[in-house]
């Protein structure tokens, strides 16, 4: 899934989970302050925890949301954890 650029005029916050600068991509639900890649991630968790994916079929896919939170100076130890990486 690509991630949206951000809107012009928004302002930036930091994100509730990682602690970077983001801003609203249209991505995240509205007001939820968290950035494009820990609300995706967010969503990840929800899905293996239901039972409609596996944490295997996805595990690709979260190590690259990881790395892109890192690179932009992130804190990842909660996906980490969560995700077992």
């Amino acid at each position: 899934m690509a991630i949206k650029k951000f809107y012009r005029g928004s302002s930036v916050f930091k994100c509730k989970v990682c602690g970077r600068g983001t801003r609203d991509t249209g991505v995240q639900s509205a007001g939820n302050k968290i950035c494009p890649q820990c609300f995706e991630l967010a969503g990840l968790e929800n899905s293996i925890s239901d039972g409609h994916e596996s944490r295997a079929d996805v595990l690709g896919y979260i190590a690259r949301l990881v790395a892109d939170i890192e690179e932009k100076g992130g804190d990842t130890s909660d996906w980490k954890e969560t995700f077992q990486l």
